[in-house]
């Protein structure tokens, strides 16, 4: 029998009413006890809303504490949640710096409490096909991986905490493209470089990204996060080149007819594509097979893959995916990136970031 767990989530902002209340709701074994918000309407919620985080100890102490806050805020309320004895299912990005995130480590391992990371990339049906076909006889081995955002900025997109600091792009998306590339490796690169250069505000965010990882086997992955383009949104295509086959992948719906001749062959032909929010196909010339498909709820379907496997973990007293000692090779990603454009783009190795992450023994 599934164990049944209470839940607060502090932070009731649009994420937390589009993907994560939607993603706790799939979860049969999951009960909103409370939440914590200063300036949330209450009576939008169908659950309590206290103001602060001690009235939530205090009315209902849950089980799991989700924290949908900005980043600044996520080490303090993890320390906290850990203190009171819950589990934590935590945002990205996790915390700003590696002696936060090894502290956190330290923590929920004195607690034998879980701290889950939202990498929610990983669950999407699309991803997690792909990951499937890596190895098969179809694909092959992995040999390159190349993903590709083009992001039309807005003063919408950039309200509250996104559009305040100067690490912006990496930071808050960076994230997770770089820990895709993890999830399709299986492994964690061993040197990164990266460029974000600002040819429009040299004072302003990195608007572009231009990274580059290097896996074992002389085997590379290449992100681009252009945030500089003005045209429509692409926002998250990728390209996985196997010795067989290749996999392409694109976050975004898509209603697609097209005709036309093949350009080898000079045959004609005609395809309907049609995918709610994303898509996964294999192709090996000019031959298409389609994956998988997501649905309509994107973000809120595969956090809530991770939240239902969570659930399941603690219930068989077993680690849940996305934790804080795998993130953490994630985040050094991402801080190794700006050290790298700091310096000019200079490869970066990996090896003392992830050092750093370990806890002390």
């Amino acid at each position: 029998m599934t164990q049944r767990l209470t839940v607060g989530i502090v932070g009731l902002g649009a994420a937390a009413r589009a993907i994560h209340l939607p993603a706790i709701r799939k979860i049969a074994a999951l009960r909103v006890v409370g939440g914590v918000d200063p300036v949330a309407d209450a009576a939008a919620f169908d659950f309590p809303v206290h103001r602060s985080m001690a009235d939530l100890w205090a009315a209902n102490a849950p089980d799991i504490v989700v924290i949908v806050t900005p980043p600044d805020s996520h080490y303090a309320l993890i320390r906290e949640t850990l203190d009171h004895g819950a589990h934590v299912f935590c945002e990205k990005p996790f915390v700003p710096s590696l002696a936060e995130g090894r502290a956190v480590i330290e923590a929920e391992a004195r607690a034998a409490r879980h701290v889950v990371v939202n990498n929610e990339f990983r669950f999407m049906n699309v991803h997690e096909a792909a990951r499937r076909a890596i190895g098969t006889a179809t694909f092959g081995d992995l040999l390159f991986v190349s993903m590709h955002q083009c992001f039309l900025v807005t003063g919408e997109t950039e309200k509250g905490w996104r559009g305040q600091g100067n690490r912006r792009t990496c930071f808050e998306f960076g994230t997770h493209a770089l820990d895709l590339c993890r999830f399709f490796f299986d492994e964690d690169p061993w040197a990164i470089s990266a460029r974000m250069p600002k040819p429009a505000r040299p004072d302003g965010p990195d608007y572009l990204n231009l990274i580059q990882l290097e896996f074992s086997g002389d085997r590379l992955a290449h992100i681009t996060l252009d945030r500089l383009s003005r045209g429509p949104h692409r926002y998250l295509d990728t390209r996985l080149d196997g010795t067989e086959a290749c996999i392409e992948t694109r976050l975004g719906g898509r209603a697609e007819v097209a005709f036309g001749i093949r350009g080898g062959s000079k045959r004609p032909f005609a395809r309907l594509d049609l995918a709610p929010s994303a898509s996964a196909h294999l192709l090996r010339g000019e031959r298409r097979e389609k994956l998988a498909t997501d649905p309509l709820d994107l973000f809120a379907h595969s956090t809530g893959r991770l939240l239902g496997q969570m659930v399941d973990a603690i219930g068989a007293g077993k680690t849940p995916p996305s934790s804080a000692a795998d993130n953490i090779h994630t985040l050094a990603l991402m801080l190794a990136a700006y050290d790298s454009s700091d310096a000019g783009g200079a490869q970066v190795a990996l090896a003392p970031y992830y050092r750093a992450g370990l806890p002390e023994e």
